[in-house]
């Protein structure tokens, strides 16, 4: 199963939500963030002064780069060394294809950067807060780099809070060196590496410069910076957010006063970390779940067991059919919507679908392996015994605009590439209409008439049901 930072702390998970800590996975990628801009609004001892710190290193890189009068010169050189960043491993934020280990800012891509702020400063933007939005035309840069960013500029903030609430837990700790301070910090056993403790009120879900359809939650439409847009460019300012970032840089370069104008709106829009309680990104609800799941829906698989090539298919379908029943019979649905009753992302069913799977799998022995990639793309999960019993399961809304090339082309690519001919295409219905769906299994029944090997197709109903109380 995966570990949560309350397993390894060896304490429950309701004493780190009262303490305010983020109780995350080290083997799972999570897709909040720290989130600097958060930091103004904090109450948390440690980081009274932490958006100082934040500010005073980024306005030190630029007075580096005011001064540098030439490119690899000594002030060139040394800001390029500030904005290189070690990944921060162990706190459950990582954002990697591979692993949580967190996403760091070499030489390369700090030379970059550099270079983009040394163009926008000779431009006369000389904001730090330039730093946090540098993802809106620096390629490689996102939400996952700018929260360990954050984390690496504040180690020692963390590193305070993470001693304090550690002591008050009276979790086991060891005396790390970070930097040029010593801290008695909760570890991994597994690797003896220290655990870094996030606080919820720092975490954010909102990808800052990185995501185009988001950027309204940035710039909040203001009239007079469309009207702008407009005239600079000829499109809406919501169109310009969705230039390539290197059309965007020149757009920002030449007409450095609509970046003005966007750091402006950045810093006077409203602070508000994620919400855990309503969770609409269905982050943290799937682990819950999954733990109940086991205990109050059970599932004998026993009389398929040794696991074979032959019968791993049965296996996995029941354990699909299981997941829609869920979905269908016991409410599940629900925990597809956010409190605006509006879809979370895809990314929740296929966690709630790993929650489940995850039981039942360990209890008969089958390898569970979530986003494989084996170089053609990230498969969502593929259930294995040994070597040849493999299946591929891929998990889709029915809006998904993809749903059907992700049958034609998609899946076939990725059981070719895990050397299985056996997958499973799970569509979630999650609108009356069924044009799509019956593509799909047009598809197949083509597909089946040619004599080739069809993936399994489960559909589950996940449109919003009337509650229980209200049926009659």
């Amino acid at each position: 199963m995966p570990r949560k930072i309350s397993n390894i702390l060896n304490v429950s998970s309701e004493d780190l939500s009262d303490k305010g800590v983020f109780d995350g996975f080290t083997d799972i990628d999570s897709r909040l963030h720290v989130d600097p801009s958060l930091l103004i609004i904090n109450k948390i001892p440690e980081f009274q002064n932490a958006q100082k710190t934040f500010e005073k290193y980024f306005n030190d890189v630029l007075k580096l780069v005011t001064h540098s009068q030439a490119r690899n010169d000594r002030f060139w050189k040394e800001a390029q060394k500030r904005l290189q960043f070690k990944e921060i491993g162990n706190t459950a934020l990582g954002y990697s294809d591979s692993g949580t280990g967190g996403n760091a800012i070499g030489v390369g891509l700090a030379g970059k950067i550099l270079e983009t702020v040394s163009l926008l400063s000779k431009a006369g933007v000389n904001d730090p807060a330039i730093f946090e939005l540098v993802g809106l035309i620096e390629k490689g840069i996102g939400a996952d780099r700018i929260s360990d960013m954050t984390i690496a500029i504040l180690i020692d903030n963390f590193s305070l809070y993470t001693q304090r609430i550690a002591k008050e837990l009276k979790s086991k700790t060891k005396k790390f060196k970070i930097r040029k301070n010593i801290y008695e910090l909760p570890y991994d056993d597994k690797n003896n590496k220290f655990i870094i403790l996030i606080p919820k009120d720092l975490l954010n879900n909102l990808p800052i410069a990185v995501d185009w359809d988001d950027i309204d939650r940035v710039c909040k439409y203001n009239e007079e910076l469309r009207e702008k847009i407009n005239e600079l460019i000829g499109v809406s300012w919501k169109k310009a957010m969705r230039l390539p970032k290197a059309e965007l840089k020149k757009l920002f370069l030449e007409y450095p006063e609509v970046l003005k104008d966007l750091i402006r709106q950045y810093k006077e829009k409203p602070r508000k970390a994620y919400d855990f309680k309503n969770d609409p990104l269905g982050e943290i609800i799937w682990a819950e779940l999954s733990e109940k799941a086991s205990v109050e829906y059970p599932m004998d698989l026993t009389k398929y067991r040794p696991i074979t090539a032959q019968n791993i298919l049965k296996v996995v379908k029941m354990i699909c059919n299981q997941f829609g029943s869920l979905i269908e019979n016991n409410g599940w649905f629900d925990y597809l919507y956010n409190d605006k009753g509006s879809l979370k992302p895809e990314r929740a069913p296929q966690l709630l679908f790993f929650g489940i799977a995850e039981v039942y799998c360990i209890a008969n022995n089958l390898d569970l392996s979530r986003e494989t990639n084996a170089g053609v793309g990230s498969l969502d999960f593929k259930v294995s015994h040994g070597h040849n019993a493999k299946v591929n399961v891929e998990i889709k809304y029915s809006t998904n605009p993809n749903i059907v090339s992700g049958f034609e082309k998609q899946l076939p690519t990725y059981n070719r590439a895990e050397k299985t001919d056996t997958s499973i295409y799970l569509i979630i219905k999650t609108k009356e209409n069924m044009n799509k769906i019956k593509e799909v299994q047009k598809l197949a029944e083509k597909q089946k008439t040619d004599g080739k090997r069809v993936p399994e197709i489960i559909i589950v109903d996940g449109m919003k049901q009337v509650s229980a109380s209200k049926r009659k």
